[in-house]
């Protein structure tokens, strides 16, 4: 396996795509690594698309993660839940100080790894149409549902689309999930490559303290990145590795949408 490294100033972009792995071979080699309770949802689902996507997941976080710690096996990660349901590795075992996010929608399993807490990304299939009006005007700032829907309504649902997973990756990044309203902050974009964030009154948080990205995720996908620069105020760069088999780890392009 290859071994990374990784400096607090990066983002490590994983991503997996469930046709390059065989779910029986997969279980074969992979399923003992889930834990009880892993195991447990893997069995509750009935389709295969789901336990593989589920596998998956666990799979590209184990061994992502140990090639960044080559003392741990993929099987030997211990990992726990903050109290909104963040995974994080075991204070025992993070001596490398790693931190991850994951995220799946269809075909695509997609990870994070960074040297600091506040990591998030999410992906979103793009194709699954959606009430574009009534879900932005329930969660949206009013600046953020105006702006949409005051696109061409053949334009609207790929912007819902880059709204959704860019508060998705902001929230994930804080750690507590939808406990955070999705309208106390608001995204603006600026240009064809830039990326605004505002938040009011009711959520304390500073917009230079983060970086946002939007990248390329395929012509049916959304995907986004969040990252805190925190006091240090570190500029994170990314780069962008695929696996491609359980000791295949493929360096590849990153092409950025649009960024903070």
């Amino acid at each position: 396996m290859k071994e990374m490294h990784i400096e607090k100033s990066e983002v490590h972009f994983w991503q997996v795509e469930q046709a390059d792995f065989d779910l029986t071979s997969l279980q074969e080699e992979c399923l003992a690594w889930l834990k009880e309770s892993e195991l447990k949802r893997f069995q509750r689902y009935q389709f295969d698309r789901h336990r593989k996507q589920l596998l998956l997941g666990r799979v590209l976080m184990r061994v992502a993660l140990s090639s960044y710690d080559r003392s741990i096996a993929p099987a030997s990660w211990d990992f726990i839940q903050n109290q909104y349901g963040k995974p994080a590795i075991s204070a025992e075992q993070n001596r490398a100080s790693l931190y991850f996010n994951l995220s799946h929608s269809a075909e695509k399993v997609v990870l994070a790894v960074s040297r600091f807490e506040n990591i998030g990304i999410d992906v979103e299939c793009a194709r699954k149409p959606r009430k574009v009006a009534a879900i932005a005007q329930r969660y949206f700032s009013d600046e953020e549902a105006a702006q949409l829907l005051a696109l061409p309504e053949d334009q609207q649902q790929s912007r819902f689309y880059d709204l959704w997973t860019l508060k998705e990756a902001y929230i994930k990044a804080c750690g507590m999930g939808l406990a955070i309203p999705l309208q106390h902050f608001s995204y603006d974009f600026v240009g064809d490559d830039r990326l605004a964030v505002a938040f009011d009154a009711r959520r304390d948080d500073v917009a230079s303290a983060w970086q946002f990205w939007q990248l390329s995720a395929g012509a049916d996908f959304k995907l986004a990145v969040a990252a805190k620069a925190g006091e240090e105020g570190l500029t994170h760069t990314l780069s962008a590795w695929k696996l491609a088999g359980l000791d295949k780890i493929i360096e590849q392009e990153i092409e950025v949408v649009r960024s903070s």
